[in-house]
């Protein structure tokens, strides 16, 4: 059973660059996180497509609590909706 899932934030991170320390380089990637399916809690935010892809891929083949995390595990204890 697929207990946690990826869902975008809706917000832009800047992603780092090679450029000259004090230029900005303007390129931005999209953030996303993991979340519950059964609590809707936030296991991590803020991350690439593919951190988050590998990091639900991991709790739901057995790296997390099968579902039900404890918050004071979690990074932000907020519901999403």
């Amino acid at each position: 059973m697929v207990n946690y899932k990826v869902q975008m934030t809706g917000d832009w991170a800047p992603t780092p660059s090679v450029t000259n320390p004090g230029t900005v380089s303007g390129y931005v990637h999209m953030t996303y996180e993991v979340v519950e399916t059964g609590t809707r809690q936030i296991m991590k935010s803020d991350m690439t497509k593919e951190e988050a892809k590998t990091l639900c891929r991991h709790l739901n083949f057995g790296g997390g609590f099968d579902g039900w995390t404890p918050s004071f595990f979690l990074q932000k204890c907020e519901k999403s909706y």
